[in-house]
């Protein structure tokens, strides 16, 4: 069953660095354009093929289903961005089982620690979620397109939660000196022009910092994790 949170957004993805595609020439290439279209979707269906979990974490399955689907989509997102992901597919599928495999650590963590919810706190994210969507019909086209519920959305939404505390738990405030800040700036200056003065971009700076410091943190706890579990990759 696909979920539109099946998987959880929780900062473990690899970055790619990756080319944008160039166009390629006119009428006479259209025909080889559409023969390459071909071509790409029968690799695109052999890379997809194959059964069975992609890992195994600790005993818990995960799907083969739900890779395939995420596969897809990040294909997708960097063609529509006009990237080109040949020879990084097998990067891409890495990044993908590595993202499930810390998702998956993140919530049996979670699980194990008896982190609980109020339902005040699952409305909540559940209001935020919706907000997403222009109108109640909208949201339910996307809820019916993805094959799920409101009442699989907010167990999903409380898994979160319970994720996001977890980790809250485990990592700590990331602290950002003036020297970091300043070094930030000028390598900003030296990138754009016309840059606001220090004392004015300094906020947006230091929250930069933090995220980029507490995604490192997150990252350090996933790899503790799995150094404590029994982790299988079959892909």
């Amino acid at each position: 069953m696909k979920k539109l949170f099946k998987t959880l957004a929780i900062l473990i993805i690899a970055v790619f660095g990756l080319t944008a595609c160039s166009s390629g020439e006119e009428t006479e290439s259209n025909k080889g354009q559409e023969q390459e279209k071909v071509k790409s979707a029968e690799t695109e269906t052999d890379e997809l093929q194959g059964s069975g979990p992609v890992a195994v974490v600790n005993g818990e399955e995960l799907s083969r289903e739900d890779f395939n689907a995420q596969y897809k989509s990040m294909k997708e997102q960097y063609s529509q961005m006009g990237m080109d992901l040949e020879g990084k597919e097998e990067q891409l599928k890495k990044s993908i089982v590595d993202q499930m495999i810390g998702s998956e650590l993140l919530i049996q963590s979670a699980e194990a620690a008896g982190i609980e919810v109020s339902n005040e706190e699952v409305e909540k994210k559940y209001s935020e979620f919706s907000q997403r969507f222009e109108n109640e019909e909208q949201m339910k086209q996307a809820l019916e397109e993805n094959d799920t519920s409101e009442k699989e959305i907010k167990e999903q939404l409380k898994l979160q939660v319970k994720v996001d505390e977890f980790i809250a738990n485990n990592t700590k405030q990331p602290e950002v000196t003036e020297e970091e800040l300043k070094k930030e700036y000028d390598a900003l200056k030296s990138q754009q022009e016309d840059v606001e003065s220090f004392e004015k971009v300094k906020p947006a700076l230091e929250q930069q910092l933090q995220s980029q410091k507490k995604q490192q943190q997150v990252v350090e706890l996933v790899q503790k994790l799995r150094e404590d579990a029994e982790v299988e990759v079959k892909i």
